[in-house]
């Protein structure tokens, strides 16, 4: 039978959320230390359908095939209709609450979620998310600050896992820094992606050229001011396919976020042997040595402070892509098979 506070907790979130989680609320009241037991043979990998092109969805594909499970991907914008499979990996935190309403089913499974990073919504709130993380067998944080975050915030430690994501060795090939290359970034328009410090950076460092790999730039105030300078240049809606080739252009990647998960192109360019500036965010600090293979600074630093971190880089001729090897996606397959196997 349940504990009085365990059913405490589930009766005061079923108040707060009403119907949308009853049947996961009875199921898991009665399993037994919120875990699943049996083998896990299968593996479904979860996304939306408009994840196929993105990230996401390159994401799930390349760990499937990398797992040395039987695996699949399945890719449904209303995440309904879940194949029927020992375990399932979701991309997403907010893909496996989604999941948890409309098959409840997956709480008799063995269930693992990535984390990418906090993105609290009144759909979403985090009380709502954390929940629901707490449902799953366990939780996937790219960097460890994610992890203690979401300990403070009611996550089980023992269910938390630090992971870095991984990128493609073969898919993203060093190159040579011949100083003369560009500086390059990677992100769609969001304010935690610090677009008014891009803004300055570039405006203010006439000295290189800036090209951005984006979307919805459009978006940001200032985009004409920003698409008027002339040392810069925005690359929109590239397909995924052609980032390796964006990359040879680059000597230095930079990536100014005041809050990330990863990022993952962070690592991308990294493998692509370009010289990374990066904020202190996500796994950077996880994968950069200071003036070894990168340089670091604060997330509300100045451009008047990121521009000589720039400059270093150029000067600096260590090679980068040997230091991010063990980040490919076969061995983050590896660790993450681990975790269904236990």
């Amino acid at each position: 039978m349940p504990k009085q506070k365990d059913l405490k907790e589930e009766i005061y979130f079923l108040f707060i959320h009403k119907w949308k989680y009853f049947a996961i609320i009875i199921i898991s009241l009665f399993r037994k230390n919120n875990r699943f037991k049996g083998e896990v043979k299968t593996v479904t990998y979860v996304a939306r359908q408009k994840d196929k092109d993105w990230i996401f969805g390159a994401k799930v594909r390349r760990l499937s095939k990398h797992s040395a499970l039987e695996t699949q991907v399945h890719l449904s914008d209303k995440l309904r209709d879940l194949p029927s499979t020992d375990g399932y990996y979701y991309i997403y935190q907010n893909y496996f609450c989604r999941c948890l309403r409309s098959t409840p089913s997956i709480l008799n499974k063995k269930n693992i979620v990535m984390f990418t990073h906090p993105n609290w919504s009144k759909k979403y709130s985090k009380t709502h998310v954390v929940w629901c993380l707490n449902k799953a067998d366990y939780v996937i944080c790219l960097n460890s600050d994610i992890k203690a975050y979401l300990i403070e915030c009611g996550v089980r430690a023992e269910i938390l896992k630090v992971i870095h994501i991984a990128t493609s060795a073969k898919t993203f090939t060093p190159h040579k820094r011949t100083g003369s290359g560009v500086v390059g970034l990677c992100s769609g328009h969001h304010v935690r992606k610090n677009p008014e410090l891009i803004f300055d950076i570039i405006k203010n460092h006439t000295k290189r050229e800036f090209w951005l790999l984006g979307t919805n730039w459009e978006r940001f105030p200032r985009f004409k001011e920003l698409l008027a300078l002339p040392n810069f240049k925005y690359i929109k809606d590239e397909p995924y396919e052609n980032f390796p080739a964006m990359y040879e252009k680059m000597d230095v990647f930079l990536s100014p976020s005041r809050l990330e998960g990863g990022p993952v192109p962070l690592l991308e360019a990294m493998m692509s042997n370009c010289m990374p500036v990066a904020s202190r965010t996500g796994f950077s600090a996880d994968i950069i040595e200071h003036g070894q293979n990168g340089y670091l600074f604060d997330v509300d630093a100045t451009y008047d402070e990121v521009i000589p971190l720039i400059e270093k880089a150029f000067d600096n001729q260590n090679e980068v892509r040997s230091t991010v090897m063990d980040f490919t996606w076969e061995n983050c397959a590896i660790r993450i098979d681990q975790l269904f196997l236990t």
